[in-house]
C-alpha cells in the first residue's frame, strides 16, 4: 500500500520548518548575483517537486502552486520519470513569494538527509548535484539555527518512514557520498 502525507502531518511539518534557518535572508544575499532572483527560486534552473498530497493541500488553500506546464519533450520525460507520489509544480516566483505557502522542498533546501543502512536519519548534508550557486553551500553549521536543524532531521525521518522509495533512494545516496568521501581519506560531515 502506498503511503501519503496527511493534512495533520503537513501542518506540523510546515510549522516546524517555519523557524528561521539563519539570522539573515540568504535569498537577499545571493539574488544580486542572479538578476535579483535567489538561486533556489530561479524557475529557469529549479522546478520544485511536491508530494501529491502536499500539492492537493496547497491547492485547497488557493492557486499559489500550479502544475509545471509541459512545454518540451524533456519536460514530458521529466514528469513521466518521477515517483507516483510526486508532482512538479511552479509558484508565482521569488518576487511574489508568500513564505507561509512555501512547499516542503523550499523549506528543506539546501539539505538532504544522511541515512544509515537501516533508514535512520543521522543528520543533514548539503544537497548534491547542481546547487553550487547557493550561497549557503559549504557553510559551517554555526550559521544555522539549531532548532531548524533538529526540526529538519525530524521531518526527514518522518518523510523517509512514510515513503519507502525515498528511504531507499537516500540510503543509496548516503552510501555513495560515504564512498566518495572515503576515497579522499575523510568521513562524511553532517549536521545534527
Amino acid at each position: 500500500m502506498k503511503k501519503k502525507l496527511t493534512e495533520r502531518q503537513l501542518r506540523r511539518f510546515y510549522r516546524m520548518l517555519s523557524v528561521r534557518m539563519t539570522d539573515f535572508d540568504c535569498g537577499r544575499h545571493c539574488a544580486p548575483q542572479n538578476n535579483d532572483v535567489p538561486h533556489c527560486c530561479d524557475q529557469e534552473k529549479v522546478v520544485p517537486l511536491l508530494f501529491k498530497n502536499e500539492y492537493k493541500w496547497q491547492r485547497e488553500q488557493g492557486a499559489f502552486w500550479q502544475k509545471m506546464p509541459i512545454q518540451t519533450k524533456a519536460d514530458k520525460k521529466l514528469v513521466q520519470d518521477i515517483c507516483s507520489y510526486n508532482v512538479f509544480a511552479v509558484c508565482p516566483g521569488a518576487q511574489d513569494c508568500r513564505r507561509t505557502r512555501r512547499a516542503l522542498v523550499c523549506r528543506l533546501f539546501p539539505f538532504e538527509p544522511f541515512i544509515d543502512d537501516r533508514g535512520c536519519v543521522l543528520g543533514l548534508v548539503y544537497l548534491g548535484g547542481k546547487n553550487g550557486d547557493c550561497s549557503l553551500m559549504g557553510k559551517s553549521q554555526r550559521i544555522y539555527n539549531p532548532t531548524y536543524i533538529r526540526n529538519c532531521i525530524r521531518v526527514w525521518q518522518e518523510l523517509v518512514d512514510t515513503f519507502p522509495d525515498e528511504k531507499d533512494m537516500y540510503i543509496h545516496e548516503s552510501r555513495k557520498r560515504k564512498r566518495r568521501v572515503a576515497r579522499m581519506g575523510e568521513t562524511v560531515r553532517f549536521f545534527k
